[in-house]
């Protein structure tokens, strides 16, 4: 394997020194925007409790703690969750989040546990999606909302480009997405894309 391809395959993984490297870059400013974009088709009340699923380097908890009471957020690598602990210390301290190390596919919380869920960023390398969505369908109370954000539209040049260089990358457009939330058993779903950037987001709502 190449350094650029294990290097790039972090974005899946973060894993060793590579990893810590990609999970910095997580938290710049590039995702950053994407976020912001991303957090504004979501209304957050401030007595929310959220989860952020695929929370990488915790910038986005840290977004959701500045929006709404609690906010958790889970991952399956090691160096993100020890990141995103890191980020967002003084809310573990006072108990207003909780970082844990897992899987999508079994999320570690009872049903009806959150108003929102959020995943940036992700998606691609959830190994069953379906499986996944049907967790945070689970976990999602009623009435609350699950935002997709991604930067590509499932289309774009760019990211069919790294879709053949991350392994177990997949993409999805809009349309994919809402037939995969449609089938878990979401409504209300709705797609954005930005005007100027391949930039994808999709909100669902259980009822």
């Amino acid at each position: 394997m190449s350094l650029m391809s294990k290097f790039f395959g972090n974005t899946k993984k973060p894993e060793g020194f590579l990893g810590k490297i990609m999970v910095n870059g997580m938290n710049g400013n590039s995702h950053g925007a994407l976020a912001e974009w991303g957090f504004g088709y979501i209304d957050i009340d401030k007595n929310d409790t959220a989860l952020d699923c695929g929370c990488g380097g915790g910038a986005n908890v840290k977004r959701l703690l500045s929006k709404c009471d609690k906010a958790y957020g889970i991952d399956y690598s090691e160096v993100s969750v020890a990141k995103s602990k890191e980020v967002n210390a003084e809310a573990i301290n006072n108990c207003r989040s909780e970082i844990h190390h897992g899987d999508v596919c079994k999320l570690p919380f009872g049903n009806d546990s959150f108003n929102i869920v959020t995943a940036f960023e992700t998606v691609y390398f959830w190994q069953d999606i379906e499986k996944a969505f049907a967790e945070v369908f689970r976990v999602l109370r009623s009435g609350g909302t699950f935002a997709i954000t991604n930067e590509s539209t499932g289309t774009d040049e760019t990211a069919v480009k790294f879709s053949k260089i991350i392994d177990g990358m997949n993409l999805y457009t809009g349309e994919d997405l809402k037939a995969l939330l449609e089938n878990a058993g979401f409504s209300d779903i709705q797609i954005h894309i930005h005007n100027s950037k391949p930039w994808l987001n999709v909100t669902a709502k259980k009822a």
